[in-house]
C-alpha cells in the first residue's frame, strides 16, 4: 500500500478534516491537516489512532509538537511551502471569488429602488435611513402622524408575525425597549392600549429579501 492510498484512506474515514500535505518514507511519515474549519473531534481521534490497519500494515498516529515540530520544520519546511503555496493561491482566489460575488450582490441590492406608501427611495439604504429618521426625531410616546403612519404600515407588513401585530391596530409610536431600556424602538399601540414593540430591521430585511426573490 502506497503513501497516497493511506492519505486517501485517511480522507474518507475522517471527512471532516482536510489533508493538506504529506511525505513519508517507508518507515514513518508526516500528514499536515488545515487548522480551517477543522473538526476537532476528528482531528483528536485521528492524533490518538493506534494499531490501525490500512491495507496489509498497521499504522499508529500522534500530533506532532514541541522539538518533533520543530525538526519537522527544519526537515520539510522548505518543502512544505513549496507544496502547500498553489493550494493557497487558489484558495485566495477563490476567496477574492466569493468576496467579488457579494460585493455585487450589495451593490445590486443597493441600487434596487423602492416606493413605499407612495413615495419613492432609491435604494435599500433610504429606506433605512427614513426609519432612523422617525426613531430619532419622535419623542418618547409621541404617536406618528399620517405620512409616517403610513410608511411604517407599509414595512410591518414584511414582519413575520405581522398579522398578531397589527391586530386591532390604533397608532404607532416610539419608545424605550421594554428590555434594552437605553434602546430605542417602535411599538403597535392597540384600541385598548396595549403596547408591543417590533424590530423595523426585521421588516426592511424581509423587504429586501423579498424584493430580491421576485427579480
Amino acid at each position: 500500500m502506497s503513501w497516497k492510498d493511506l492519505e486517501t484512506t485517511i480522507k474518507t474515514k475522517f471527512d471532516q478534516i482536510k489533508v493538506v500535505y504529506s511525505r513519508a518514507d517507508k518507515y514513518e511519515g508526516d500528514l499536515a491537516i488545515s487548522t480551517h474549519k477543522l473538526n476537532k473531534e476528528q482531528f483528536k481521534e485521528l492524533a490518538n489512532l493506534k494499531d490501525e490497519v490500512i491495507g496489509t500494515k498497521k499504522f499508529f498516529f500522534s500530533e506532532t509538537q514541541g522539538e518533533e515540530l520543530k525538526d519537522f520544520w527544519q526537515k520539510q519546511g522548505g518543502h512544505f511551502q513549496y507544496c502547500i503555496a498553489p493550494k493557497l493561491r487558489l484558495a485566495r482566489k477563490n476567496q477574492r471569488k466569493v468576496q467579488d460575488v457579494k460585493r455585487e450582490e450589495k451593490a445590486k441590492r443597493q441600487k434596487q429602488s423602492f416606493t413605499i406608501a407612495g413615495v419613492y427611495y432609491m435604494d435599500i439604504n433610504k429606506v433605512k435611513s427614513k426609519s432612523r429618521a422617525i426613531l430619532n426625531l419622535k419623542k418618547d410616546g409621541e404617536t406618528l402622524d399620517k405620512a409616517d403612519e403610513d410608511f411604517m404600515k407599509e414595512l410591518i407588513k414584511f414582519h413575520e408575525k405581522h398579522d398578531a401585530k397589527i391586530a386591532d391596530f390604533d397608532h404607532f409610536e416610539v419608545g424605550c425597549h421594554p428590555e434594552f431600556l437605553k434602546t430605542r424602538c417602535f411599538f403597535v399601540v392597540n384600541k385598548a392600549g396595549g403596547k408591543e414593540d417590533f424590530s423595523v430591521s426585521k421588516c426592511i430585511t424581509n423587504l429586501e429579501i423579498k424584493s430580491n426573490a421576485a427579480e
